[in-house]
């Protein structure tokens, strides 16, 4: 199966699969995907997806991105949702978002905020809770699932390479995965309408440069966050509750 699928109507949809692993063995294909979010799913790829046998999907968006952008799944009783738990009343805006209606002007301010938010995103209770709880799916049922949030590469390109570290994937090849979001996606094509979009929502000048560094990815961002979790191990058991049987488990289920 191949890494990247060209869906019509969802972007950045691919296997995160396939790569060597522990003990001469191989993450499965067809099991383990990732995307960005799904609310403008046309017939073909409701279809498409179905015919993945889902188990689970992880949406690692913020209620105020769900809201405005509901998922337009295929409508499958057996397939289990994880959302994000945040505690309170919901906000007008997502984080990112406040970052752009607030603080945004050069694409270095921009560049900060995204190693700042991978470095505080493994401290966060909230995605600390939906990672451990997808692990847990993960042991227990071992069904094909899909990670995504908004654009598929900064919360998903987190879990996506825990979920790698366990299943002993090389940091190359997780590296090389969370990168290929740069071929996965035009990222030049979004920003001139992105820039106009985001000006006219948030009542202020959004220069396309400044955006860049929010539509890629680069190697430091998806490194802050797993130099804030140290050994991958460690954080899993301590931080997210998942003991080593359940890691286990979860080997058996996507190792070939």
């Amino acid at each position: 199966m191949p890494k990247i699928h060209s869906l019509n109507s969802v972007r950045n949809f691919r296997d995160f699969g396939s790569y060597p692993a522990i003990g001469g063995q191989e993450l499965v294909s067809g099991k383990l995907f990732r995307a960005a979010h799904f609310n403008e799913t046309d017939t073909d790829d409701r279809a498409f997806i179905a015919n993945l046998n889902l188990g689970l999907v992880v949406d690692l968006r913020h209620a105020p991105e769900r809201k405005r952008q509901p998922n337009t799944f295929p409508s499958v009783d057996d397939v289990q949702t994880l959302f994000m738990a945040e505690p309170g009343k919901a906000p007008e805006f997502a984080p990112h978002e406040m970052f752009l209606k607030e603080k945004l002007e050069t694409a270095d301010d921009a560049r900060n905020y995204m190693i700042g938010s991978y470095t505080a995103r493994p401290d966060n209770p909230a995605f600390q809770k939906i990672f451990g709880d997808t692990l847990r799916f993960m042991a227990k049922e071992g069904a094909p699932l899909v990670v995504h949030c908004t654009a598929g590469k900064d919360r998903t390109g987190t879990l996506v390479a825990i979920i790698q570290k366990i299943l002993g994937v090389n940091d190359q090849d997780i590296m090389d995965d969370y990168m290929l979001t740069m071929e996965a996606v035009d990222i030049e094509m979004f920003l001139e309408p992105a820039s106009k979009f985001m000006s006219e929502r948030f009542d202020r000048v959004i220069k396309p440069d400044a955006l860049r560094p929010m539509f890629g990815v680069e190697p430091a961002y998806l490194q802050a966050a797993l130099q804030t979790m140290g050994d991958v191990d460690n954080y899993v058991e301590n931080v997210l509750g998942i003991a080593s049987e359940t890691r286990d488990s979860i080997r058996s289920n996507y190792l070939s």
